[in-house]
């Protein structure tokens, strides 16, 4: 089964790079339909690779369809919100928490899920436990985009760490996430202390919200919780042996996933800008293939901010999976395929809601 999501996941990476700029081109996105959201079907089918748990003994074809079924809800979940980094977290969040029960509970989706370690072994395998990593920051990039206290997230990272680090199968899961959970807490901490003075206000139609300032003992208490936190995952974790690289039967899929990534990256590359000196001097314009974001890392722009801070600290973790977690192309191939999936924020197919005025308590009426 293992190879039939990685084929889809191949499917889907060349839709982005053959349809990905007319798709961004188009005028209005209800015109498209939800099913032809290829990147959120990338994320909605890493969750949905657990469906073939459900029936093992069961043949390929039930279970692709099962994996097909459960992401296609999945998806439709996702559009049901109202912007794509808010549905991408819904998603990655219940993937998150299915994988955390399941862990509490003998472990069987992370066995015999599409990305399972297959092996008797009770904890979370190499492939799972990266989607766990990337899970967690999609849902810390909508935890930003609805002004949810980045105290709170910051301590959620901490705690991600130590549960990768204590059921983790190798000791570069808890290693990976502690880096990313310490560069990505690090930084929201300095935002926060640079901006704690700041008052947050909703948007337009939504009640007007006053976010407690930390202070700068709340920071600090904060930012000692997350180093000891980080510390007690690296010693759940054990010492960082490097495993032994192998590429496994699925290795063919995975390199054409790999492959699609990078051409995708590179044709979203922003073009040149004009020498000044070659005739009249044009102030440099943005390109409309990146969206909100620039060069390789796409910037979040959420009510919050957080910039590239996101992308950069994921990157740190996933290094450290991919030198020393033993399977290098399929966590690289998998990492590539959920940054680029979720670097674009434009979504949804409903329209913006019309302002309606009778019933708003909040704003200037």
């Amino acid at each position: 089964m293992a190879s039939v999501v990685w084929a889809l996941w191949l499917v889907l990476g060349a839709w982005g790079v053959l349809s990905g700029r007319q798709v961004r081109r188009a005028a209005s996105p209800a015109r498209l339909g939800w099913l032809n959201d290829w990147r959120g079907w990338a994320v909605a089918l890493s969750v949905a690779s657990f469906a073939p748990a459900l029936a093992p003994d069961s043949s390929l074809p039930v279970q692709a369809a099962l994996t097909l079924l459960a992401g296609a809800g999945l998806l439709r979940l996702m559009h049901a919100l109202d912007s794509r980094v808010v549905g991408q977290g819904v998603v990655a969040g219940l993937g998150l928490i299915a994988l955390v029960l399941d862990s509490l509970s003998g472990g069987t989706w992370a066995r015999r899920g599409a990305l399972g370690h297959g092996a008797e072994a009770h904890g979370v395998g190499v492939l799972y436990g990266t989607l766990a990593l990337l899970w967690g920051l999609l849902v810390v990039r909508a935890w930003q985009r609805l002004e949810g206290n980045p105290l709170g997230a910051v301590i959620g990272l901490g705690a991600l760490a130590c549960w990768l680090g204590w059921t983790g199968l190798v000791p570069a899961l808890g290693w990976g996430a502690a880096t990313t959970a310490l560069a990505l807490g690090l930084a929201l901490l300095n935002r926060e202390h640079a901006e704690r003075k700041r008052v947050r206000l909703m948007l337009q139609n939504r009640l007007v919200r006053v976010v407690r300032r930390a202070s700068n003992a709340d920071l600090a208490l904060v930012a000692g919780a997350l180093v000891g936190l980080c510390l007690l995952a690296l010693r759940l974790s054990g010492a960082p042996l490097p495993e032994t690289p192998r590429l496994g039967a699925h290795a063919g899929w995975q390199a054409g996933v790999l492959a699609t990534m990078l051409v995708g990256l590179w044709r979203e590359l922003p073009p040149p800008r004009p020498s000044p000196h070659a005739g009249r001097e044009t102030p440099p314009q943005p390109s409309p293939s990146m969206g909100r974001g620039s060069g390789f890392l796409p910037r979040v722009r959420g009510r919050s901010g957080g910039g590239q801070q996101l992308y950069l600290a994921a990157i740190l973790g996933l290094a450290s999976l991919t030198l020393l977690g033993g399977e290098p192309l399929a966590t690289l191939a998998l990492s590539m395929l959920m940054l680029w999936a979720s670097c674009d924020e434009n979504l949804q197919e409903s329209p913006a809601r019309a302002s309606n005025l009778p019933t708003r308590t909040g704003g200037n009426e």
